[in-house]
């Protein structure tokens, strides 16, 4: 029924009515969100400072529209400060309502679009479906097999962990060893190897450090002795001192067989050339020798004597040098010319800094770091001069170094103590001026 102002509701045209009707909503909304963007744009319009204000140099003041001016200053400030004028407000409000009338505007196209044409939405459907096979095909295509993967070289690792131990001032690698008289490194398996004077030779893994017990073939024990050194020839192989025994035994690291490369009486110190060819071993009653590794039982050859009683560790500097040390005579680090002929008498290189050295190493910039388990300390020696100053000493606890060695591959220095401890101290921060001070825990 017609009230004359329309067909009737539930006639035929009533029902195109409610189609076009339905259609009209988002044409609606498109135009409602054009109607309030429309609406936002004059009341920025019509709001002040929407004219034009600019700073006059020459007057030193705001010519034209002062509200404009500010609100120009406004617009230039952070976002994310708060606002604290009107014209701001409006700005932000204005930067806000804009983009979503659009964004209004364009959904309500879309929809309408939809409703009016239903076989898009299959369009849609299908469009969707071959963007869904073709990101299954990329994915395939994508994969990255295992040689494809990133990966880091073992020279590129080495690199990264030497940085990492020369930031470390001070580490406490292992522990509950026994007294360690001396310790060898081998940088390329991350390893050092500890001897007591109990008789033992253990393995320590640099990066874990966990320690196991090196066992040795033909003796139940696995004892060595009376270890006074060790030093290692980069073929699996570690030589060790025993100085009750008077022995020089080569310990086969893979497997723990053990056997007598040379006799020298009261073998104490040892460190092998570069080659690993030869070893220069020291007697505690003052001698120092050199034995030829490849030829079994050899004879050792008498290089120098006259070192004082109670002589101990050795170190080579590379340029045909040797040092040595005692552990019961003050001021005696000695330096011995291996190149003369024959060599010369020792040189003594600290006579009265360094009370008694122990373990010995060298740093290769002209400097000795040498253990003095007396005073619990390790010092630092300079080889031209014989001066020396405090490298590294306990704060708390006990810390009395016996064994020293260099790992110059990652540029650190590891040190065997008389309380079974292995330290791990950083060449860079031991060649700053500042004293290291470490708390044991024992």
């Amino acid at each position: 029924m017609s009230d004359g102002n329309g067909p009737d509701s539930s006639g035929s045209e009533g029902g195109a009515t409610k189609s076009s009707g339905f259609g009209n909503a988002f044409s609606s909304g498109k135009d409602r969100a054009g109607d309030a963007e429309r609406s936002a744009e004059e009341i920025g319009k019509g709001t002040p400072g929407a004219g034009d204000g600019y700073w006059d140099e020459e007057e030193e003041c705001v010519s034209g529209d002062v509200s404009a001016f500010v609100r120009g200053l406004e617009s230039g400030r952070d976002p994310w400060h708060p606002r604290q004028t009107a014209h701001g407000a409006l700005d932000v409000m204005k930067g806000f309502l804009g983009p979503h009338f659009k964004n209004f505007q364009t959904v309500a196209d879309g929809q309408r679009k939809v409703s009016e044409d239903p076989g898009s939405t299959s369009g849609m459907a299908t469009s969707a479906a071959r963007s869904t096979a073709g990101d299954e095909a990329f994915r395939q295509s994508a994969k990255i097999s295992d040689e494809d993967r990133p990966s880091i070289g073992e020279d590129v690792q080495r690199g990264l962990q030497g940085t990492s131990y020369q930031i470390e001032g001070a580490v406490l690698v292992a522990g509950g060893m026994g007294s360690s008289p001396d310790v060898a490194v081998d940088p390329s398996l991350d390893k050092a190897y500890v001897v007591t004077e109990g008789g033992k030779l253990y393995a320590v893994d640099l990066a874990t450090h966990t320690r196991r017990q090196v066992i040795t073939i033909g003796d139940p024990d696995g004892n060595l002795g009376t270890p006074g050194g060790v030093a290692l020839d980069g073929n699996g192989n570690a030589y060790v001192t025993d100085r009750s025994g008077g022995r020089v035994l080569r310990v086969r690291l893979s497997t723990g067989h053990t056997e007598k490369i040379a006799t020298v009486t009261q073998a104490c110190g040892i460190r092998l050339d570069e080659t690993g060819t030869k070893a220069y071993v020291t007697a505690w009653d003052g001698k120092l020798f050199e034995v030829d590794l490849q030829s079994k039982e050899a004879e050792p050859r008498r290089l120098a004597e006259r070192l004082g009683s109670s002589t101990s560790a050795v170190a080579l500097d590379g340029r045909g040098k040797a040092y040595t040390g005692n552990t019961d005579e003050t001021g005696s680090l000695r330096e011995v010319d291996l190149t003369a002929t024959p060599p010369g008498e020792p040189r003594w290189v600290a006579r009265t800094s360094v009370r008694r050295s122990g373990g010995i190493a060298l740093d290769g910039a002209g400097a000795a770091y040498v253990a003095d388990h007396w005073v619990d300390m390790l010092y630092r020696v300079d080889l031209t001069s014989g001066k020396e100053r405090d490298a590294v000493k306990a704060r708390s606890g006990g810390f009395s170094p016996l064994g020293v060695t260099l790992d110059s591959v990652h540029g650190v220095v590891y040190v065997s103590t008389w309380e079974g401890q292995l330290w791990r101290f950083s060449l860079r921060v031991l060649q700053s001026p500042e004293l290291i001070e470490i708390t044991t825990g024992v």
